[in-house]
């Protein structure tokens, strides 16, 4: 299994240290910035799997790095890190495709946990493409199946009774090249049944799938 890549952006180096400590421990590889402008310069020469945003910041914000986020790399997760905690924020974040947020200072425990989470998520949304992706496949192969057999079986016969020709069947030369095209022909018959053959596909069961709670944010009203 690949390591994954976590990007940390906060404008405390003591927060930083700290993330990227817990961090790197506990097998990730980290890198870490101070500014929303330079996590944007790093999302464009490197490809990361989590960053980990604080929401405050001098200059870009961690709401403006969110959206560039999801513009330059879509399938990266963002959890946001911060001190200024409100429902404001959150719902903001959260409309913006944010995956998690946390208030500071949070717990190392909960930290990695929600970590892991996000990052367990971003694999199953990856198996389930790729399970579409094999659906269509199937669906595919099935099909040709059915179109490839048919003029397979045409030429097949075709082809014995040109072997049981009586000018042709003395004839080993012709018989050998016979032979061949009829060996062939059921090796294409043989990889189009095993193709045939492939007609389902189970997800990857995440046991810690069971952990998650489903949380209802409530609309903020104008003027909160």
């Amino acid at each position: 299994m690949s390591v994954k890549k976590i990007l940390v952006v906060d404008d405390e180096e003591i927060v930083r240290y700290s993330l990227v400590n817990i961090l790197s421990s506990h097998g990730y590889e980290v890198d870490n910035v101070n500014s929303a402008e330079e996590a944007l310069e790093q999302l464009y020469g490197k490809s990361y799997h989590l960053v980990l945003t604080d929401l405050i910041m001098e200059g870009m914000d961690g709401l403006e790095l969110l959206e560039n986020v999801k513009v330059i790399s879509p399938k990266t997760m963002v959890i946001v890190i911060t001190g200024y905690g409100s429902i404001k924020t959150a719902v903001a974040a959260l409309r913006l495709g944010v995956y998690d947020y946390l208030l500071k200072p949070c717990d190392e425990d909960e930290l990695l946990l929600r970590v892991r989470r996000a990052l367990e998520m971003q694999q199953f949304g990856v198996e389930q493409k790729q399970l579409h992706e094999i659906s269509a496949v199937v669906k595919t192969a099935v099909t040709l199946s059915d179109q490839i057999n048919t003029p397979l079986n045409v030429i097949l016969g075709n082809i014995e009774i040109l072997q049981l020709t009586a000018k042709l069947e003395p004839d080993a030369r012709i018989q050998k090249i016979l032979k061949t095209m009829e060996d062939q022909i059921f090796r294409i018959k043989t990889v189009m049944e095993k193709l045939a053959k492939v007609t389902s596909a189970e997800t990857k069961k995440y046991t810690s799938l069971k952990d998650y709670e489903m949380i209802d944010v409530p609309k903020v009203e104008s003027g909160e």
